[in-house]
């Protein structure tokens, strides 16, 4: 058979019916002309349908860890657990760094840079969250979750990475609204209490995740995604290690029951390697702009989750605060989708 975007000499049709040639008989090119176009079309698309397959299941295993984190953290100690989820699939992925290319080796003026990313983008990220899930329901975090984007581009233009218009700070402003709108449509209504401080901090897990996404815009010049992520959650379990000792100490490893370390296996593997695995290799077939919109749906997915295995209510106005939050994202891209896409608005910080 004929390989795609490949040719072969023109060939007689013998399926072709038994007719009485009117003249010399002409060969039929099977790998020219339209049908090679035809199949080129054809491969293409299947090629864009399995990546976007391979998208939504990164997409909804990321989802689903809101709610297995917040039935983890009901043995777990909060610190306790991020040490195992980050520090193990650290571990896993450096093997495969090694494996795919040969050399774990940065250099050393890199490690400054590296080692301020893990302490935004895992140490103080994995703090906020996991107390977040402890003061706040699996399903408030996930819809303010879906502000990163947003978040991460403002950052990027207070400090100078991008420059951004009237329309897309307007878009800053409604997504703002939204998130307003998922506190106080809180079932328990607004009230200063846990629920507003597990609020307040996810979305200081927005906020720091964003922070550790610009400082590594320029190792991804130099180093491949696996490299950088690897470093990063390396680095940032070490210096949540001294954090964590009393709890972990503290921590009775006996009464931690197999459904929960069942939940720490897919923490680790689920969404700690094989969705950064499928969502880099997605996003290299059809580009990081368009694999980015996919991430659009996590809020909503880790929602749903939340409401079927852990029974959190979700009232009307929180679903209307998460789709203003979604439009206001996709309204930021879309006005700058003249200019030249740059690795922030690519989804750069999609690593988790």
């Amino acid at each position: 058979m004929p390989t795609v975007g490949g040719s072969h000499a023109s060939e007689p049709d013998l399926d072709a019916p038994a007719v009485e040639p009117l003249g010399p008989a002409l060969p039929v090119a099977r790998g020219s002309g339209a049908f090679r176009s035809l199949r080129l079309a054809t491969a293409a698309r299947l090629h864009a349908a399995s990546s976007d397959l391979i998208l939504l299941v990164a997409v909804a295993l990321w989802a689903l860890s809101y709610t297995v984190a917040k039935f983890a953290l009901r043995e777990f100690e909060p610190l306790v657990l991020p040490i195992f989820r980050f520090g193990i699939a650290g571990l896993v992925l450096l093997a495969i760094l090694w494996f795919r290319e040969g050399t774990i080796a940065v250099d050393r003026a890199d490690l400054t840079r590296l080692a301020l990313a893990g302490f935004f983008g895992v140490t103080l990220t994995q703090v906020t969250f996991v107390y977040a899930l402890t003061f706040a329901t699996a399903s408030d975090i996930a819809l303010i979750g879906a502000t990163a984007p947003i978040v991460t581009a403002v950052l990027a233009t207070v400090v100078g990475l991008e420059r951004s218009g009237r329309r897309y700070w307007a878009a800053a402003v409604i997504g703002l609204v939204g998130v307003v709108l998922i506190v106080v449509g809180s079932p328990g209504g607004i009230r200063l209490g846990s629920g507003l401080l597990g609020d307040a901090l996810a979305l200081g897990t927005v906020v720091t995740a964003s922070v550790s996404a610009l400082l590594i815009l320029p190792l991804l010049t130099r180093y491949s995604v696996y490299r950088v992520l690897t470093y990063e959650l390396l680095l940032g379990t070490a210096m949540l290690v001294p954090i964590a000792l009393p709890q972990l100490l503290g921590q009775d490893f006996a009464g931690i029951g197999p459904e929960t370390w069942a939940a720490l296996v897919y923490l680790v593997l689920a969404t700690g390697v094989v969705t950064n695995l499928l969502y880099v290799t997605a996003m290299g077939r059809i580009g990081a702009s368009r694999a980015a919109i996919y991430r659009y749906l996590q809020s909503f997915l880790g929602v749903l989750f939340a409401v079927l295995l852990l029974g959190e209510q979700v009232t009307a106005i929180q679903m209307i605060g998460g789709a203003i939050v979604v439009a206001s994202v996709m309204l930021s891209r879309s006005s700058r989708s003249r200019d030249r896409p740059s690795m922030v608005r690519q989804g750069v910080a999609q690593r988790r």
